[in-house]
C-alpha cells in the first residue's frame, strides 16, 4: 500500500494524561529524543496552573524548569519512556514513523504517524489495544511526502500568534527595534504604529514568548544531544 499518515488519539492513563484531565485548561506538548524530554506546558487558568505545576513536579523527576510566561513552562526530564506509557515505544521495529511533538489534552494524547506498510499499522493497534490503550484514529490520508511539520515551520510560529500580535513584532521589527544597537524605543514604534506604548509593549512581549516557546524545546533537544557529546 501507498504510505499513510494518521493522526490518532490515544488514552494511555499515564500520570501526564490523568493530569490533563483533571485540570481542563492545560496543554502539554512533549518532544522526546530518548535520553531527555521537553514538555511544554501552557495553561490559561493560573490557579489551576498552579496547582498542575505542583502535581507534574510530584510525578516526575524534573530536571530543569525555565518560566517562558506566567502561563508557559518549559519542563526538561530524564526519559521514562516505556511501551506500557507510550506509542512510540511500541512502534520499534515496525516501518511506522512517529513524528513529535506529542500533544496532551483532556486525558488524551495525539500523536502523527507514518505507516509504510498496512501490515505494520495493524501490528501497532494490536500492541495498543492489547497493553489496553484507548485507541481513536481522527484522520487518515495518504502521505504527501512532507513531513516538515515536525520542523520549526513559518505556519508553527505565527499560527499562534494574535494579528495585533503580528503586527507589533512586524513594526517593531521594521523600525530596528531588533538591531544592535537597537534604533528606536518601544515608545518610537508605538508613535509611528499609532497604538498606545504599553499596548504595543504588551503585545510584543506576548509575541516574543509564544515565538521563543516554540523554538525552544528544538534547541534544548539538540544541546542535550549533540553539544554535550
Amino acid at each position: 500500500m501507498p504510505a499513510t499518515e494518521l493522526k490518532v488519539r490515544v488514552r494511555i492513563g499515564s500520570p501526564l494524561d490523568r493530569l490533563t484531565e483533571r485540570y481542563p485548561s492545560l496543554r502539554v506538548w512533549t518532544w522526546c529524543n530518548f535520553v531527555q524530554d521537553v514538555h511544554e506546558i501552557v495553561s490559561d487558568d493560573p490557579e489551576e496552573f498552579s496547582r498542575a505545576l505542583d502535581e507534574f513536579r510530584g510525578s516526575y523527576n524534573v530536571l530543569e524548569e525555565t518560566e517562558v510566561s506566567s502561563s508557559i513552562r518549559m519542563i526538561t526530564q530524564n526519559c521514562i519512556c516505556t511501551r506500557e506509557t507510550t506509542v512510540h515505544d511500541n512502534i520499534q521495529e515496525l516501518e511506522i514513523l512517529n513524528l513529535m511533538p506529542i500533544y496532551c489534552e483532556g486525558g488524551y494524547e495525539h500523536y502523527r504517524l507514518i505507516a509504510f506498510r498496512h501490515e505494520a499499522l495493524a501490528e501497532l493497534f494490536d500492541r495498543l489495544e492489547g497493553r489496553g490503550f484507548q485507541v481513536e484514529v481522527e484522520e487518515k490520508t495518504p502521505f504527501n511526502g512532507m513531513v516538515s511539520d515536525t520542523l520549526i515551520t513559518l505556519n508553527s510560529l505565527v499560527s499562534r500568534l494574535t494579528e495585533k500580535q503580528v503586527d507589533a513584532i512586524v513594526a517593531a521589527y521594521n523600525s530596528g527595534y531588533y538591531q544592535t544597537p537597537r534604533m528606536v524605543s518601544v515608545g518610537k514604534v508605538a508613535e509611528r504604529a499609532n497604538v498606545p506604548r504599553t499596548t504595543l509593549q504588551e503585545h510584543l512581549n506576548k509575541a516574543e514568548n509564544k515565538l521563543i516557546s516554540s523554538i525552544i524545546p528544538q534547541i534544548q533537544l539538540y544541546s542535550r544531544k549533540y553539544l554535550k557529546h
